[in-house]
Order: C-alpha cells, then structure tokens, then sequence
C-alpha cells in the first residue's frame, strides 16, 4: 500500500486504486466505475487473501439495503 497526499492507494497486476479520491487507473487509464462497483472492488482488496461471504459483502457494501 503506498499513501499519496494521505489518501490509501492499492496496485495490483497493473491496476491501481486511489481510495481517497475513488479512482481506478489500468495502466495509467482512468476506468470509469459507478459507485457501488468502485466501492465493491475496494472491499474486496481491503479483504485479498481473505474468504469473503456474501453476506459480508452485501453488509459492506449495501449495509441499508435487503438484497435477496
């Protein structure tokens, strides 16, 4: 993890997430993501190496929301 004007940034296989600012870059190229995606993404790198259920993705990242 690299921190960069203190906001948490992630890189993976040529990827690299700006967690502060909500980016995502592919090799230098800005990917467009609504925000749930984003925010599922960024779940799911905050738990890499982890087993992530459903149940503990959907309380993430729809913490308000029935999702059956």
């Amino acid at each position: 993890m690299k921190s960069i004007t203190g906001s948490a940034v992630y890189e993976f296989d040529g990827f690299l997430i700006d967690a502060g600012k909500r980016l995502l870059w592919n090799d230098g190229q800005p990917v467009s993501l609504t925000p749930k995606v984003f925010d599922t993404l960024l779940y799911l790198v905050l738990n890499a190496g982890k087993t992530v259920t459903k149940d503990d993705l959907i309380a993430a990242v729809w913490p308000d929301t029935v999702v059956e």
